[in-house]
């Protein structure tokens, strides 16, 4: 996409300073960015897509707002080689190339520069934890492929960044409301305001919905947004962020005493600031730091009398049962409970320094420190918290050595507590053909480190008179190695209409070692739990690999900003020794979007989508089949009393329920209708 000029101005004026009129290097730079399509952050630098060290693909306000999603995982259906699921209504799954169960755990997502992810227990990324309403988004820009040398160990094999508008750019107040088919209703309020130097916007919201069927797993999720952006002085800016979450989800299995239906709580909250100070001749420092904390409250299950449960519920002889009491020491009113309460708490600070060497040449270098904070008595199975600490060290190299040569050079250098120092480097050379078309080369290498419950889990259930354990669901191993990915790919990009129009082709070669497989080992407990089939338990083990190879391919074309026509097609094939691993991704997903403006302020967009056959790292009993997902949406903008307002109606899979993650569990259509008013 073509960002327009204001716009422009502002981004390259936060990634590259507010330099003076008489800054050279910095003018050469706006002219050179002035009328091309642009990325801010694949390699921490603002960036032609032309040269770009990766295959990267811009999803900007309007077409988020013609896209008709409620969340943001949403809009990685236009995305080629994600996959995207839902797990229960309040629950998203989004990975990329497969590889994932019900927690997906390879991709990094960072809003506004603070990382979503959240390696904390199973899964990677949280989205219903996200407090930024996606009318705040400016844009979306997701790098296909490990991005390990920019951002560390997380971007593993690919990485979405979410950049919100300024709070100057947002109206002085704006409202939405959304009601729909299957319970859903949304409401969102923001307000902006200018306080000298400063300009702070506040947006509030609360979404709910019945979820899945045929299950019952209703949500309701309430958020809280703010952003204030500070100039202290013509060459020092501050910026803060502050968002916080409460979502409350039903969750279980009807007539499970193990799993009952009940309600889970997660409330999130997190603080954010973020110092620039521009040097001049369009360098400039940056300093983050960011401090987040999760609580997750979930009653678990509680079984009053041990015995009746292995009796009638399981369908042991209650002699049998008798006699392992005795045997173990059991008392006759034996009793399980089970709480699965966890707490997080992370903070993080980057130092960040963009230089100009020479006129041809960029270099970004920084170094950071994370801390991690996690708390579950039951998945860890003690009662103190777990310390993980992380130190890196990075530095992007971007050297035009021609018209016709850009060198892209990289590398990060992470130190964890859990596993020691690895070094993650990658090298990219574009070659421009023309102006318009461009060839790329790159190889990289990644690596993936482990999350806690990788690594710690040790998930025992106990009775709760004696604390004897009658069974261990998950056992810890001892030295697994973090993750590797090397990647090979060449591209291909053709642009027309400045920029508004393009093709790009992405061929790659994926190669992962070191990955984690779930497999069942002896319990390490003794004496050994009497629950145990055979006396095993589940753990992870790092000696898997996977192969991944496939093209992508994607096109668009935009007449105008608020008409468009495009698509993508991607094809995979993974090769791995784990047997569930080869069918985590389709062998063939293509998606076609368009949108156009109509005569008297009306404005319609369609997408219809095709995913293959795939499972989530299920039995092959839970493979979901191939399915189509269509949606249309019709709109009209028009001003009443100096009130901008759109009245939106839209219809969600229009073709039919749609099983995205098990095949007992649909999505149903969905119909909606939405009005937005700004003042």
């Amino acid at each position: 996409m073509k960002i327009p000029t204001p716009a422009l101005l502002w981004l390259s004026a936060c990634a590259n300073g507010f330099a003076h009129a008489d800054d050279a290097a910095f003018a050469t730079e706006l002219a050179i960015l002035d009328d091309v399509p642009v990325v801010l952050s694949a390699a921490r630098l603002v960036q032609p897509l032309r040269d770009a060290p990766g295959a990267v693909t811009v999803i900007d306000r309007e077409m988020i707002r013609a896209s008709g999603a409620r969340d943001l995982a949403e809009l990685l259906h236009w995305v080629p080689g994600f996959q995207v699921g839902r797990k229960t209504g309040a629950t998203a799954l989004t990975t990329y190339h497969g590889l994932s169960d019900d927690a997906p755990r390879r991709m990094l997502v960072r809003v506004d520069g603070r990382s979503a992810y959240a390696p904390y227990f199973v899964s990677g990324i949280e989205w219903a934890t996200i407090s930024v309403d996606i009318d705040d988004v400016e844009r979306v820009e997701v790098f296909r492929g490990s991005n390990a040398a920019a951002y560390g160990s997380n971007a593993f094999l690919g990485i979405v960044n979410i950049v919100t508008r300024p709070a100057a750019d947002a109206p002085a107040a704006r409202v939405r409301l959304t009601q729909g088919a299957n319970g859903l209703a949304e409401r969102v309020v923001s307000v902006s305001r200018r306080f000298g130097n400063a300009t702070a916007r506040l947006t509030a919201g609360r979404q709910s919905e019945h979820g899945l069927d045929p299950v019952d797993d209703d949500y309701r999720n309430q958020r809280v947004d703010a952003r204030i952006d500070w100039q202290l002085s013509a060459d020092h800016q501050l910026e803060v962020h502050l968002g916080a979450v409460d979502s409350l989800a039903r969750t279980g299995r009807a007539g499970s005493q193990t799993d009952p239906v009940r309600d889970v709580d997660n409330h999130t909250g997190f603080g954010q600031i973020r110092w620039r100070h521009q040097l001049g001749f369009g360098d400039e420092i940056k300093l983050t730091y960011f401090h987040q904390e999760e609580r997750f409250s979930d009653p678990g299950f509680t079984l009053p009398s041990l015995s009746d449960y292995l009796i009638n519920t399981l369908g042991m002889n209650a002699g049998v049962v008798a006699a392992t009491f005795a045997f173990y020491g059991l008392p006759a009113n034996a009793y399980v409970t089970a709480n699965n309460d966890t707490r997080a708490i992370r903070d993080d600070i980057e130092f960040e320094h963009l230089l100009h060497p020479s006129r041809d040449t960029r270099l970004v270098w920084g170094a950071g420190f994370r801390s991690d904070q996690v708390l579950s008595q039951q998945v860890f199975n003690t009662n103190d918290g777990l310390s993980l600490e992380q130190a890196r060290v990075f530095a992007n190299f971007e050297w035009r050595t021609s018209a016709e040569w850009t060198i892209n050079t990289g590398a990060m250098l992470e130190d964890t507590s859990a596993s020691g120092p690895r070094v993650s480097p990658r090298l990219a050379a574009n070659y421009h053909f023309t102006p318009q078309t461009t060839g790329r080369v790159a190889i990289s290498r990644g690596y993936r480190t482990l999350t806690p419950y990788e690594r710690y889990a040790d998930i025992r259930y106990r009775e709760a008179n004696t604390d004897f354990v009658l069974q261990q669901r998950f056992q810890p191993t001892a030295g697994l190695s973090p993750e590797r990915v090397t990647t090979r790919e060449l591209g291909l990009r053709h642009a027309w209409l400045g920029g508004r129009g393009s093709v790009d082709l992405r061929v790659y070669d994926e190669r992962i070692h070191d990955m984690v497989q779930r497999i069942t080992v002896a319990s390490n407990v003794t004496p050994t739990p009497p629950l145990n089939a055979n006396g095993e338990t589940p753990t992870y083990i790092g000696d898997g690999y996977a192969n991944i190879r496939g093209v992508e391919l994607s096109t668009s074309h935009r007449p105008t900003h608020d008409t468009w026509v495009g698509g993508h097609y991607a094809y995979t094939d993974i090769n791995s020794n784990d047997r569930f691993a080869d069918a985590t991704a389709p062998r063939h997903a293509f998606t076609l979007f368009a949108a156009a403006a109509l005569p008297g302020g009306w404005h319609v967009s369609a997408s219809h989508g095709l995913v293959g056959s795939m499972q989530w790292y299920r039995t092959n009993a839970e493979r979901v089949g191939a399915y189509h997902h269509t949606a249309v949406r019709l709109s009209q903008r028009f001003a009443v009393a100096g009130v901008d307002t759109e009245i939106a109606f839209g219809i969600d899979r229009i073709s039919g329920s749609v099983a995205d993650f098990l095949p007992t569990l649909t999505r149903p259509t969905q119909g909606y209708a939405t009005i937005r008013m700004a003042f």
